[in-house]
């Protein structure tokens, strides 16, 4: 196999002038002085001309080649690092918060004349720089190197970089862990595969927290506190806390911040399971939003706006609303509507109710344009969670906790921190998240403009050349769930779900065909469906093999035996506006499901994926919530708080 050759560092700057001479010039004088640039910098620098605000923020979002150049430049899409404008062109700062629309990470240096450019100053556009014109024309070289000099700032991994430099000294370890640097595993003749599999650097950068020139994740300093300042940079937030056990426990962590015993949550039912826990941990008393269920395609649905404003109005004392920003299947909550509603109650009510996004399922929000009302950090969320391994490039187990609230207690929050956290963490964890961040900052646009373009493809194909398969669109949302025709509710087509139920078989043979090719799918339903995510990390030929095993499948349904059933049982869960979570650590019983109903559940019941419990401590168990777990099991899904069939009941007094 040929060794793959080390992707080069490429960046391009967009010069827009007055005119395509006056672009011309600033193109062959940059252009003079960037060879000792690159080299110095191990970058290679292209220049594109452009003339107009149009043609530059039609570039800068689309790609598309300024037609000021007479030979058409082949660009990838999104290598827009920086873009230096004339002020005679921009005119007013309008044009650079279009720019920042766009891309919020982008640096902008403007060319001035101005001698004084603090009336320019802008303190919401913190990457906006300005260059004078005479200074320029002195030394093309200083300014360039300048534009440069704030690249290589984006591209620093403050963690990575003194994490790797400490792991290639091989240093003697004389601490934990035990295995000091694989040797044991190295030495010993059973252990060794185990050792030659993952190769010398996972052992030797398996470090101790003994090791103190890294920094403490527990108290964010040294080079740990640095990357999650220049994460929070990246953000575009107050402050960023990497964790390296789940969003599950950055859940728990947020929210035993915020809660007190017997504080009100408004919680949207379909949280998370940590969500639940969480409120059970904090003695708080859950305001629960009743959900939706769709029994044609087996998908919850976020609660409606009215449901969410009719919450906070019969409870202003509440501290916390919490809501899943992104569902596992795709549906975007208008976030910035309930950012204004909490906002509008609070300044009626003199209250100061949080508001708490988990974005485990979308944490490119911020990224790039075509998500941008529905991202929480851009909404002015106090609070949002990102799986960093989910849907970006950081290992599993990887977390951010974002904070914008600007009453957050951080000795309080520490002190949960450390409840929540192990003493000994994983430093791959923590570099993965420092790299993590610096790509998006870097590369975010392009990388989640090339995943919208190829779901998109993908969904062409299946629309037009697959008969039995069908793409469920947003519009097949609305019609199941008529609160998301309005308020703005949206949809990622990055998760694409299919509706399978038209080929003559059982979902689990579909999933074991696909297994077959060579396919693990993201989620499949009883009613038919299967979720497929498209990430950052998706290639078109993974795209392609998937389409060709789908176009197999729908000819070949045939060989298999039975059709999917799709007959399902409505099931609207919870029933109650609270629960009394406290029931968890009431004396409980164990019991078949089928018994169970009337009942009142001790433990959560949460089939898995997506991690949603059907049951919660309190509820009163009915008979539609027996048969939608009944048809779970049947389906063979994992289901957390159900072990063959059995569930615990709060026990009944003699």
């Amino acid at each position: 196999m040929a060794k793959q050759t080390t992707p080069e560092c490429r960046i391009q700057i967009l010069l827009v002038e007055t005119s395509k001479n006056a672009a011309e010039a600033l193109h062959d004088s940059f252009n003079k002085v960037k060879t000792s640039i690159e080299k110095n910098n191990s970058i290679s620098i292209e220049f594109v001309k452009a003339i107009t605000q149009e043609v530059t923020l039609e570039y800068i979002e689309h790609g598309v080649t300024p037609s000021i150049n007479s030979k058409q430049l082949k660009a990838e899409y999104g290598d827009v690092q920086a873009v230096v404008i004339n002020w005679d062109v921009c005119k007013s700062m309008r044009f650079v918060e279009d720019i920042t629309r766009i891309r919020s990470n982008i640096h902008i240096f403007v060319i001035t004349s101005e001698s004084n450019t603090y009336d320019l100053y802008n303190p919401n556009l913190g990457n906006v720089h300005f260059i004078q014109k005479k200074e320029l024309v002195n030394n093309h070289q200083l300014e360039l190197q300048r534009i440069i000099n704030t690249f290589n700032e984006r591209r620093r991994t403050p963690f990575w970089t003194a994490y790797k430099e400490y792991v290639e000294e091989a240093n003697y370890t004389w601490h934990t862990p035990g295995h000091a640097g694989g040797r044991s595993f190295k030495n010993s003749p059973y252990l060794y595969p185990f050792y030659e599999f993952f190769g010398d650097n996972v052992f030797l950068g398996d470090l101790s927290v003994s090791v103190e020139h890294l920094g403490s994740l527990l108290d964010s300093t040294g080079y740990v506190g640095q990357a999650e300042a220049k994460a929070a940079r990246t953000f575009n937030v107050r402050k960023t806390f990497f964790v390296t056990n789940g969003s599950s426990n950055s859940n728990k962590i947020v929210l035993q911040t915020i809660l007190r015993a017997g504080d009100k949550a408004i919680v949207d039912r379909n949280c998370h399971k940590s969500v639940h826990y969480s409120l059970m941990q904090s003695q708080a008393t859950p305001i629960y939003i009743n959900s939706q269920f769709s029994t044609k395609y087996g998908v919850f649905a976020p609660p409606s706006i009215k449901d969410i404003e009719e919450a906070i109005r019969k409870n202003p004392d509440v501290k916390v609303v919490v809501l899943t920003g992104c569902t596992y299947d795709g549906i975007l909550i208008p976030v910035r509507k309930v950012v204004d509603l909490v906002k509008k109650v609070n300044k009626e009510k003199k209250t100061n109710i949080k508001i708490f996004i988990d974005e485990a399922w979308f944490g490119y929000s911020s990224f790039h344009p075509y998500f941008a009302e529905y991202s929480a950090i851009l909404s002015g969320a106090d609070y949002v969670t990102h799986s960093a391994h989910k849907v970006l490039s950081a290992f599993s187990q990887s977390s951010y906790i974002h904070v914008n609230d600007p009453d957050f207690d951080e000795d309080y929050f520490r002190e949960i921190f450390h409840l929540y956290t192990s003493t000994s963490p994983q430093y791959q964890i923590i570099a993965s998240l420092g790299v993590c961040s610096m790509q998006m900052e870097i590369e975010g646009f392009k990388l989640i403009g090339k995943a919208l373009e190829q779901a998109q493809s993908f969904r062409d194909a299946v629309r037009k050349r697959l008969t039995k398969i069908k793409v469920i669109e947003f519009s097949d949302f609305q019609k199941e769930f008529k609160h998301l025709k309005t308020y703005g509710y949206g949809n990622d087509p990055l998760k694409v779900l299919l509706d399978v139920s038209g080929l003559d078989c059982e979902m689990h043979e579909i999933q074991q065909y696909l297994q077959e090719k060579g396919f693990e799918v993201e989620k499949t339903t009883q009613e038919g469906t299967i979720l497929f995510l498209f990430t950052i990390g998706t290639s078109t030929a993974k795209e392609g093999e998937l389409f060709f095993a789908l176009s197999e499948l729908e000819r070949e349904s045939k060989r298999f035996d039975r059709k999917v059933q799709t007959n399902g049982c409505a099931v609207k869960i919870p029933d109650v506006q609270t629960a009394e979570l406290s029931y968890f650590f009431a004396p409980r019983e164990h019991m078949k499901i089928e018994k169970s109903v009337g009942k009142i559940s001790s433990f959560f019941v949460t089939p898995y994926p997506p991690g949603i419990p059907v049951l919660v401590p309190g509820q009163t168990i009915t008979k539609e919530h027996v048969e939608y777990i009944e048809r779970q099991m049947k389906d063979n899904r994992s289901i957390h708080g159900c072990d063959n069939g059995m569930i615990f009941v709060v026990k009944q007094k003699n």
